[in-house]
């Protein structure tokens, strides 16, 4: 039986878990859902299984204030992790998103009442595997500080 989408988000925010520590930082899964914490930073991850990560609401995504992301894409056996300022993800996703709707004059040719939207590896290859970015929040844990 194949996995269920529910089942591969699962899976992605282990393997984020899993990589963060293999480079490094101290990382646990956050709440049931979405998040994981990594170097005491709480990210949200995503995971892509067919080539990109699917926004299902363009305005309620830009809206957020989550600091950082980790999209993982699993598609075809891969395991790439992109670590992605949220600031910088929103504002790349609102881009091209406001783009296209220019290029098609302001309304969804097939589902004008979609809020769709798509981010693609190529989109974010710029911080393809930048777990330095949770270097900087780095916090020692309870006991490590100094007496």
């Amino acid at each position: 039986m194949a996995p269920t989408n529910h089942q591969k988000h699962q899976a992605g925010r282990h393997l984020a878990v899993a990589e963060a520590l293999l480079h490094g930082h101290s990382a646990s899964l956050h709440g049931p859902q979405t998040f994981v914490t990594i170097s005491g930073r709480t990210a949200a991850v995503q995971v892509a299984a067919q080539g990109g990560w699917m926004i299902a609401d363009i305005d309620r995504m830009t809206a957020m204030s989550v600091d950082l992301y980790v999209l993982v894409d699993v598609t075809d056996g891969r395991r790439d992790f992109y670590v992605v300022p949220g600031d910088d993800l929103r504002a790349g996703v609102r881009e091209r998103h406001d783009e296209f709707m220019a290029s098609v004059g302001g309304v969804r040719p097939r589902n004008p009442e979609s809020r769709h939207a798509a981010i693609y590896p190529a989109n974010v290859e710029a911080w393809q595997n930048q777990w330095s970015l949770f270097e900087d929040a780095a916090q020692p844990a309870i006991g490590d500080a100094a007496s």
